[in-house]
């Protein structure tokens, strides 16, 4: 497969996904540096998104000859040989991409797991929006920042405790007019509604920005699971994910 510079004419090649946009799209539209392989210049039948987060994505058609040799070459042979963290979180946009991706990494004792995806339901928001109480003794503050690579600004809410950030909520991916939501709390902060003023905050301010926000998370999340639904989030789907990690699968198999 040969690199290529990340361009508007490939972008349609990812409009399968109905997850995962802002993470696609955040390396497509250049708020992070991603790494884009294509089978031809010319004639482009496959693709594969790098992203700097360990998250992956495969487009285009997933019955040309010899795709399943074509995948695990560049995936195993190229990124992961070459990649000081040896690991790699592969999505695919439908099954057909599903049933390769699971021969690929059956070579390698690879995993499979699945994320799931909710939506913001806006009337329950509202709702939630509407109850919520401010925290005593805390400072809630909207900042825009730019860290951890990126090259634009995405919206960041903060909880203060004096000086102190206890809790913070930001759309740190941002593609597609959609917003990939981060969340933590310190633990000693924990369970006193600073994650959810944080939230509440960071998506009123994204949907003000006419930015979907989007809130993915793997399954043993459950506290992930139970915020998103506080909030007014509701589950669209599991989305099946394939994984290797080099302490659990072992070495690649050349």
């Amino acid at each position: 497969m040969y690199k290529v510079e990340i361009r508007d004419k490939y972008l349609s090649m990812f409009n399968g996904y109905t997850h995962n946009i802002p993470v696609i799209y955040s390396s497509m539209e250049g708020q992070y540096d991603g790494q884009l392989f294509v089978d031809s210049v010319n004639d482009t039948q496959v693709a594969i998104l790098f992203t700097p987060f360990a998250f992956h994505f495969v487009a285009g058609n997933a019955e040309i000859d010899n795709i399943i040799d074509m995948l695990d070459e560049i995936i195993f042979k190229q990124y992961l040989a070459e990649t000081e963290q040896k690991e790699a979180i592969i999505f695919s946009p439908n099954e057909k991409w599903d049933i390769v991706l699971d021969e690929v990494f059956s070579r390698h004792n690879g995993l499979k797991d699945h994320r799931k995806v909710f939506s913001l339901n806006r009337e329950r928001f509202k709702k939630v929006q509407a109850g919520q109480k401010t925290l005593d003794g805390m400072e809630n503050k909207l900042l825009y920042e730019q860290a951890n690579g990126a090259k634009k600004e995405y919206p960041v809410s903060r909880i203060f405790k004096g000086t102190k950030c206890i809790s913070f909520c930001s759309g740190f991916m941002l593609g597609k007019g959609h917003a990939e939501i981060d969340v933590a709390t310190e633990e000693a902060y924990r369970e006193m509604g600073c994650a959810k003023e944080a939230s509440i905050t960071l998506i009123n301010e994204l949907l003000e920005s006419g930015i979907e926000p989007d809130w993915c998370t793997w399954p043993y999340r459950i506290e992930s699971q139970k915020l998103a639904l506080s909030l007014g989030f509701e589950l669209k789907e599991k989305v099946p994910v394939h994984i290797w990690v080099e302490e659990e699968c072992g070495k690649i198999k050349f």
